[in-house]
């Protein structure tokens, strides 16, 4: 998809890519687009995300700086004593950064209020919004699993079906609220008083004093430079480096073939699951990190067909001044922690679930402690001049699919063909190869400025955004 527009945006559903393009086209930049389309993605997409989750991001400026917003929330402190986090459930839930993560890019770059932003996902969540194929298919998984909180089967009753209306009305005045007294309420003020009693009365561990601490990082992006790109992401906690050690093992170049790839890619998933941590617990030497002689191993999985585990948003936008943004948010797996707080009408998110099990592992759960994470915002810079926003779904595989698509993009492929060709995915030592598209590979948004100006779009047929209209 190409446009003329000044601002060009990517997004697993069309409502929250005609919310960029709205805002855009109202005079707001590549921030306040891609901002409005995640929160539009926080109502109409609530399996994979919501304020009830975590966020990362990074920005490239017009004047080519950049940085990366980490906006990931920390176990909490209600726990004398923390054992293994479960997969779901209220002990799975850390502080929820999502809005956080809002606040802090719209006031580094944004131009446009949060309250204007909120204003439209207010009306979505209070009137209704249409149920997409995606979110009817996760709806049906959950009622199967029978797991879910007996409040968030009630918010979902009926929507099991595509076509149908979700109303979330106690998530409506979570919104105007956070309109009227900014989105910082969420962590302090009636809010997240309000929040916090919800958290005790289900056994979350996050406390009042847990959420007036959180804070969100503004640090100092990772790259490196391979072939004729420089690629950049955020520094651990984010999983992001493993992508940056690939392509110094010369993993973008057409000589490393599938079974290579293959090896890589499972050598990779065992280095993060050993080391990925907190790196205020652990030091993060990026040297040793981005080392591509820690890749070699031999490591040479079968193949099988393992889901991709994750549930997760990318929303990309560029601008035509050279602004571009890959912002990445999620509740971990489908509807998260499959808990939702009925006070907030928040959905919660299951971070903690990536805490390790083993008490000596430096991803060992602790309060105050951020779990290793998933999302990995990426930012592509070109020898040609071209600059692109980069961004997955797909749980601990998002560091091969981006490498995947990144290849594409190489070898000559379009945007919307670089997203749409097929892809496979390693995870615990096996292998998922489509045969035809499934989104259990992932879904992935490419947004590209070019140097004659033109902006252009691929958004991934394996998500509810695909066709997009011009």
């Amino acid at each position: 998809m190409t446009t003329r527009r000044r601002v060009i945006v990517a997004a697993p559903h069309p409502l929250a890519i005609r919310a960029g393009e709205d805002v855009a086209d109202r005079g707001g930049n590549a921030i306040d687009a891609a901002v409005a389309a995640a929160m539009t993605l926080t109502v109409v997409y609530p399996h994979m995300t919501g304020v009830g989750g975590d966020l990362f991001a990074l920005v490239r400026r017009p004047d080519g700086s950049t940085y990366s917003i980490n906006a990931s929330g920390a176990y909490g402190s209600a726990l004398d004593e923390v054992p293994p986090v479960p997969l779901l459930g209220p002990r799975a839930v850390t502080v929820p950064g999502a809005a956080s993560g809002w606040a802090r890019l719209l006031e580094l770059d944004g131009s446009v209020a949060a309250a204007e932003l909120l204003e439209p996902v207010i009306a979505l969540a209070a009137d209704g919004t249409p149920v997409c194929a995606g979110l009817a298919e996760a709806v049906r998984e959950l009622a199967d699993e029978g797991k879910a909180s007996p409040q968030l089967l009630a918010l979902l009753d009926g929507c099991d079906r595509e076509g149908a209306t979700l109303r979330q009305p106690a998530l409506a005045e979570t919104l105007r609220i956070l309109a009227a007294e900014g989105l910082a309420s969420l962590y302090a003020g009636t809010l997240a008083e309000r929040l916090a009693r919800g958290f005790a009365e289900l056994g979350v561990p996050v406390t009042a004093a847990d959420l007036r601490r959180h804070d969100v990082r503004v640090e100092e992006p990772w790259s490196v430079d391979a072939a004729t790109v420089r690629v950049s992401t955020a520094p651990p906690n984010s999983q992001g480096y493993l992508l940056l050690a690939l392509l110094n093992a010369g993993a973008a170049t057409p000589a490393v073939n599938r079974a290579a790839l293959e090896r890589l890619f499972a050598r990779a998933e065992q280095c993060r699951d050993a080391e990925l941590a907190d790196p205020a617990y652990v030091r993060s030497d990026k040297r040793e990190l981005l080392d591509p002689a820690r890749l070699q191993d031999e490591a040479t999985p079968p193949v099988a067909v393992p889901r991709a585990h994750g549930d997760t948003i990318a929303v990309t936008a560029v601008g035509a001044d050279g602004t571009a943004v890959s912002l990445i948010q999620s509740l971990f797996h489908s509807f998260g922690s499959q808990v939702l707080e009925p006070g907030t009408g928040l959905v919660l998110h299951n971070r903690g679930a990536l805490f390790s099990a083993d008490p000596t592992s430096p991803n060992a759960p602790a309060p105050g402690k951020r779990p290793a994470h998933t999302l990995m915002p990426v930012v592509v810079e070109h020898a040609d001049g071209r600059v692109s926003a980069h961004g997955a779904m797909g749980g601990r595989a998002q560091p091969q699919i981006h490498l995947q698509v990144l290849r594409n993009v190489l070898g000559g492929r379009s945007a919307q063909e670089a997203v749409s060709a097929p892809r496979f995915v390693v995870r615990d030592g096996q292998v998922l190869a489509e045969p035809e598209h499934t989104d259990e590979t992932g879904h992935a948004m490419i947004c590209t400025l070019a140097p004659d100006g033109t902006l252009s779009a691929g958004i991934d047929p394996r998500s509810d955004g695909w066709p997009a209209g011009d």
